[in-house]
């Protein structure tokens, strides 16, 4: 009979820790700033013929060149 009621209060123990010690939820606030930024785009001719695409009865090719792209920050 001691038995059972150790193993009883022992669990019963366990089961509160448990309980006590479980995941807390917990709110936080976030404020978002929105970051200023300004967008310049300055356009040139792009090159000719950058891109080929090949289309025959072995299948398609394509042919890039490269195309240079230069983003300046202010």
């Amino acid at each position: 009979m001691k038995k059972i009621i150790a193993f009883s209060s022992l669990a019963l123990a366990l089961t509160m820790v448990m309980y006590a010690c479980g995941p807390k939820e917990e709110k936080k606030e976030v404020i978002v700033v929105p970051a200023q930024t300004q967008t310049i785009i300055r356009e040139k001719e792009p090159a000719k013929k950058t891109t080929t695409i090949t289309l025959d009865k072995n299948g398609v090719k394509v042919e890039g060149k490269k195309v240079d792209v230069n983003l300046k920050k202010n």
